[in-house]
């Protein structure tokens, strides 16, 4: 698979741009702010549904115009496919592929593989883990499915059990019986995520092994382990989510 055209309107600085890509290396030159890295935005645009920078979409808009447009060409598996984002200030985003648009943005997740490799990628080492978890996310959301589906419908469920505990706490009052079904609805989806990070990282780490010695031809020696509380068994994650009750009213949002 491969990028044969980009066409941008009013996304960030480029007004209007057509950018036809080549099938080995594509190199970009000019000088800063003359919108190199917009290119790169506008390519993760058409395979993430989203800015890897801004996920305000309405900020991608160039300043002073009612809307933007990233149109891509692509050649997947010998066939011609045009994916395209519009977004209008005050409207729901519109995302096509081959001019239908999509019902649910996550049936387009993995369709267009791609990898960003940005400045800030330093903080996967030096930052929290939440950075780590986001990266992961990313790359295994891209070929396996069920994970995306998973982490969409646990990410959506923690919303409203975070608004119930809230709740709770506003109003003086607590009540187990209306947590539990939001307990039930994360512990499988949480196993299935659990259970698809520790794959990832054992199928990653020989070759992040193996890499790393080339680098510094042998002259360190570097590990990489996944450090979870969370089982990939859905009951031991329901206990465990039963126990941490108290701790959730007091924080206000699940632990």
């Amino acid at each position: 698979m491969r990028l044969e055209h980009l066409h941008l309107v009013h996304f960030k600085n480029h007004s209007g741009a057509d950018v036809s890509l080549g099938p080995q290396v594509n190199c970009f030159l000019g000088d800063n702010g003359s919108g190199k890295t917009n290119v790169l935005d506008a390519v993760h645009y058409l395979c993430f549904c989203k800015s890897y920078f801004n996920p305000i979409d309405a900020q991608n808009i160039a300043h002073g115009e009612p809307f933007m447009l990233i149109q891509g060409d692509f050649d997947r598996l010998d066939t011609k496919e045009r994916v395209s984002c519009g977004v209008q200030r005050g409207a729901k985003k519109q995302f096509k592929r081959n001019d239908k648009p999509y019902k649910r943005l996550a049936e387009h997740i993995g369709r267009f593989p791609a990898v960003m490799i940005a400045p800030d990628d330093a903080e996967l080492i030096q930052g929290g883990s939440e950075m780590r978890r986001k990266w992961m996310d990313a790359v295994i959301s891209q070929y396996d499915r069920s994970y995306l589906e998973a982490l969409i419908d646990v990410n959506k469920a923690l919303v409203q059990r975070n608004a119930l505990l809230r709740y709770f706490a506003e109003n003086r009052t607590f009540d187990a019986g209306l947590l539990a079904p939001w307990n039930a609805r994360i512990a499988p989806n949480a196993a299935v995520i659990a259970k698809a990070r520790r794959s990832f990282v054992d199928s990653f780490l020989p070759g992040f092994l193996a890499t790393y010695e080339e680098i510094s031809g042998g002259a360190e020696q570097v590990g990489l382990t996944l450090t979870t509380h969370v089982s990939d068994d859905a009951e031991t994650i329901e206990a465990k989510m039963l126990a941490a009750q108290d701790e959730d009213r007091r924080l206000r949002r699940t632990t």
